[in-house]
């Protein structure tokens, strides 16, 4: 009888054992179930980070480009009948004279500094006026594009001496939201029949204060 006693105290401690390693299994599941969810937290801060940098990025880039205003040759003025497309850029129509394009200042008011976007040429250098309100406020004639002049060979001028994009400096100038700007270009011909005809892209303008 005691023997038989013994065996069922055993058998019940066997019993408890197995049933604590049970339980210790089931917590270990859980565990790993915490684990992914910390996870996924992880990837969805680092996605509302990326977001939020993006929106701060354009946000600068458009004040940034807010702050200058450029007035398109094509899209922006309003000219006289003989100015068209010249290899890009807006040019006199040859053998017509000089022309005038003019708009109305769309900022506010203010201090600004003038730039006037020109495509200079090899064969003259085309006189020209920025005015505002009809006064005069800049003037002058574009450089010339090669120092070969006239000596440019015209069937490959455009790969010898092609034409060339600079910036002028307008000088800084106080200018009311509607004023009127104007450019007055004209054309010459010092080598012959072929010359320089004004040619133009836009203008800016920089606040200066």
């Amino acid at each position: 009888m005691h023997i038989f006693r013994i065996f069922i105290a055993l058998s019940l401690a066997s019993l408890l054992l197995t049933s604590c390693d049970l339980f210790e299994d089931d917590d270990d599941d859980g565990g790993t179930s915490a684990g992914s969810g910390t996870v996924e937290q992880s990837t969805s801060k680092t996605a509302d980070t990326t977001d939020t940098a993006s929106t701060d990025s354009v946000t600068t880039t458009s004040q940034t480009t807010s702050s200058q205003i450029s007035l398109n040759a094509f899209q922006s003025f309003s000219c006289t009948s003989n100015w068209s497309n010249r290899d890009g850029a807006l040019g006199l129509t040859a053998h017509t004279g000089s022309g005038t394009c003019f708009t109305t200042f769309p900022g506010k008011s203010g201090s600004y500094q003038i730039t006037l976007i020109a495509q200079t040429e090899f064969d003259g250098r085309s006189p020209y006026q920025i005015s505002i309100n009809d006064q005069v406020v800049s003037a002058g004639s574009y450089p010339l594009s090669s120092s070969l002049y006239c000596d440019c060979p015209l069937d490959q001028w455009y790969i010898v001496c092609p034409d060339r994009n600079v910036t002028i400096d307008a000088g800084i100038h106080a200018i009311k939201t509607g004023d009127k700007i104007s450019f007055w270009g004209d054309q010459v011909y010092p080598c012959g029949d072929h010359g320089s005809y004004a040619k133009w892209h836009g203008m800016t303008f920089t606040p200066a204060n």
